[in-house]
């Protein structure tokens, strides 16, 4: 790690540090929008009101963690998938896998009292059995002559598998009832206020492990920079390492939609930005884009709270807006070199 990386990945830890406790101390209390500076006090003090605690810890809390998480998943299965496809478009949406959770998860609210019978762990499981499903089918799509996956197989297939998803979401949304076809839409939009703990724990554990696996992956994985035929000549099984960057990006995805639900541009703009800090060792990328990506996602979330006071625009909207504008200037660097 150089001293420049180094340094870089010093300030983003510093200030997601910072958003984090901004985020936190920014929320709805009492009908009024309020920011807290000295909220330690309030989850550690003895002479504090309850419902201020309640709200810290059921509320706003879990929000707070649930941002870190998807904000780091999100950017580093998208760093890993442009990454050995050399495809700066690719993305877990581009290759299916998000819409592959939206798809059973949007399933799983259709089928009436379903989620709340079942208990927690439903949309998590359903958001995991999807980005699995959609993965393998990519993966069956994308072999080619002896049987071996390729990377054009791959971004074709998931292109393929995404309209699919997206079609059959929309057909399920329409057979819904208003209402819950309200809570779903909404839920599409990308939005973080109605996590528990159980669920941010499994998906937390989740998210961790695909990551380090990852992360133990990448001498391997930098060695698609000189595509297929040159990272086989490394002495890289190119075929079993596709397949398994792939199941654990779709972890790390799904993961991310069990939470949030469908959040574009974090998995897309996050990676270009980490490549512009560390360049393209996923060494020291990976940990980038993960920081960057939750330090995103946390001004998000206090942005969507904030702009439109006193109703709160969905988190999707706001990495939206905030994504279309920083993916246009990348894009014309990249034409201008």
């Amino acid at each position: 790690m150089t001293k420049k990386t180094g340094t870089w990945i010093i300030f983003l830890i510093l200030a997601t540090a910072a958003a984090a406790f901004v985020s936190l101390g920014i929320g709805y209390r009492d009908g009024a929008l309020t920011w807290d500076p000295l909220w330690p006090s309030i989850l550690f003090g003895n002479n504090i009101h309850t419902s201020a605690r309640d709200i810290m810890l059921s509320i706003r809390l879990p929000r707070l963690v649930a941002a870190l998480v998807v904000g780091a998943s999100l950017a580093s299965a998208g760093l890993v998938l442009q990454s050995v496809s050399r495809n700066p478009l690719a993305d877990p949406f581009l290759l299916g896998i998000s819409g592959g959770a939206a798809l059973f998860v949007v399933l799983v609210h259709g089928i009436s009292g379903l989620s709340q019978s079942l208990g927690w762990w439903v949309v998590p499981v359903a958001a995991f059995i999807g980005a699995q499903a959609a993965t393998l089918i990519v993966l069956t799509i994308a072999r080619g002559p002896g049987g071996r996956i390729t990377v054009l197989g791959i971004i074709l297939g998931g292109i393929i598998i995404n309209a699919f998803c997206a079609a059959l979401t929309l057909f399920l949304m329409i057979r819904f009832d208003p209402h819950r076809l309200r809570i779903t839409t909404l839920w599409l939009a990308g939005g973080l206020s109605s996590e528990t703990w159980p669920r941010l724990a499994l998906a937390s554990l989740l998210a961790l492990f695909s990551f380090m696996y990852l992360r133990m992956k990448a001498h391997r994985l930098n060695a698609f920079a000189v595509g297929e035929e040159g990272a086989a000549g490394l002495g890289v099984d190119t075929d079993r390492e596709l397949r398994r960057v792939t199941i654990a990006s779709s972890i790390l995805a799904g993961v991310a939609v069990s939470l949030s639900g469908l959040l574009g541009y974090v998995g897309l703009v996050v990676p270009h930005l980490a490549r512009m800090i560390t360049g393209s060792d996923l060494k020291t990328g990976l940990p980038a884009a993960a920081l960057t990506g939750a330090l995103l996602l946390v001004l998000a979330d206090a942005g969507s709270r904030v702009i439109a006071a006193p109703q709160e625009l969905p988190v999707g909207v706001i990495a939206a807006l905030a994504g279309c504008p920083v993916l246009l200037v990348l894009l014309r660097r990249e034409i201008r070199k």
